[in-house]
């Protein structure tokens, strides 16, 4: 796991577990393309260099036979799936043309190997065809003719999971999506925003956290976006978005430290890496972190002087060697501070913010809307029909969605709006949520 020779790195650099860069433009995504990268993973498949317009004109030849006693209806056929990008909404494997071989940006195709690596290799060989009418099955099989399967899983088993407990519940979630493909294809792009706030809310929540073993949920409060946020609620001030970007600070020089020590191509997460030193490592790694910061004071990346004290304690030798990262970009000590800056920005500013708004006086909080709490919903009472209310706040947390008293109340009266709640008189006035889907 420790490399065999262990160099002090001349930059920090990060390629594992998030897409973290130091400059504002790397953090500039198109969703759609990491949509079709993560879907041709998830289906295990692979289109050849080919355009939507290509495609098209495959359909045009499958279908003509079938409508040479009328050819302009192909007229019609044209304008209702290829024109407006109505062929994505037939079946989700489509979605793969958002991000054909050759034509990913760099920085999405970094996005889309963060949701990779929360997948860890899940995925399932087609979606159901039920729901789809005559034309387009005839145009879902001609795709079926073209794609290559067994492709697009290059980052299978290539990283350990970071969560594993949010690992198993997007699988989870996936699988019970994959059944039902329209409402896949509908709440898709919802989905991966919603997973993608997840893991790096509950990655930056648990980041120090690593000498405690595997990550489990941490809290984190959101409110109902129509509501009203105070500083009298305790838990949404503690436990919520002030909570969250303090935590983010350490995210970029943990994980840089964390693969600086390991051989590439097989870095574990930083609990497994604090389980996996013994006596052997301690010497090799205390004179790597005094190396280490009498290389940065040379570089003037620390404004302080700081020094690196000897120890044959694991825990103690693992956290100073994170602390002398964090060093390098801690406000007040640093001379890196504003790169880490951009860090923290850009995750939240492009992969939190469906879930951050500003109010007034209480600052910025953590909410849901409406429309991620129906999604939310669905996914904790899954394949079941119902679930007593505080089951279904527990699946919430269990994702690293938390919501004090004032917002259980919100939901409670958001479902009777919605019609799905049955109240058991006979069962302790219990209260059941229903799902939708």
């Amino acid at each position: 796991m420790i490399k065999e020779q262990l160099d002090i790195p001349a930059n920090n650099k990060l390629s594992t577990y998030l897409p973290l860069r130091t400059k504002s433009l790397h953090y500039k995504f198109c969703w759609d393309t990491v949509l079709g990268y993560f879907v041709r993973v998830f289906y295990g498949k692979e289109v050849k260099k080919i355009t939507v317009d290509d495609f098209k004109e495959l359909c045009k030849k499958r279908l003509s036979p079938k409508i040479e006693e009328e050819p302009d209806f192909w007229l019609v056929l044209e304008k209702m799936y290829f024109e407006h990008e109505q062929i994505f909404k037939i079946s989700p494997e489509l979605l793969i043309f958002k991000a054909v071989k050759g034509e990913i940006d760099t920085n999405s195709k970094k996005l889309g190997d963060m949701y990779l690596g929360l997948l860890n290799g899940f995925n399932v060989p087609s979606s159901a065809e039920n729901n789809l009418n005559f034309l387009e099955k005839e145009i879902k099989s001609e795709f079926d003719n073209f794609y290559e399967t067994g492709k697009g899983k290059a980052r299978e088993n290539e990283e350990t999971p970071y969560l594993p407990f949010l690992t198993e519940l997007f699988q989870q979630d996936l699988l019970f999506l994959s059944k039902r493909p329209q409402y896949l294809l509908n709440n898709f792009n919802a989905f991966i925003r919603l997973y993608g706030f997840l893991y790096v809310s509950q990655m930056a929540l648990n980041i120090k956290n690593w000498s405690n073993g595997a990550p489990t949920s941490k809290p984190c409060y959101f409110i109902i976006d129509n509501e009203k946020a105070s500083d009298e609620r305790s838990q949404v001030k503690n436990y919520g978005y002030g909570q969250l970007n303090e935590y983010l600070e350490y995210l970029f020089p943990y994980l840089v430290m964390n693969e600086t020590l390991q051989e590439k191509g097989d870095i574990k997460p930083i609990w497994q890496l604090f389980e996996g030193l013994t006596d052997d490592h301690i010497s090799k790694l205390n004179d790597f972190g005094k190396d280490f910061v009498e290389d940065r004071h040379q570089r003037k990346w620390y404004k302080k002087p700081l020094n690196w004290t000897n120890t044959n304690d694991n825990n103690e030798l693992l956290a100073q060697l994170l602390d002398i990262a964090h060093a390098q970009f801690e406000k007040g000590k640093g001379g890196l501070t504003t790169f880490n800056d951009t860090v923290r920005k850009g995750l939240l500013g492009n992969i939190c913010d469906p879930f951050i708004q500003r109010r007034g006086r209480a600052g910025q909080v953590l909410t849901f809307n409406q429309d991620y709490i129906v999604l939310l919903t669905n996914l904790a009472i899954g394949e079941k029909e119902k679930l007593r209310l505080h089951e279904l706040l527990d699946e919430f947390e269990a994702r690293g969605i938390f919501f004090d008293k004032q917002s259980q109340q919100c939901l409670i009266d958001f479902y009777e709006r919605m019609g799905n709640v049955e109240r058991m008189s006979d069962s302790g006035d219990a209260v059941y949520v229903r799902k939708t889907v």
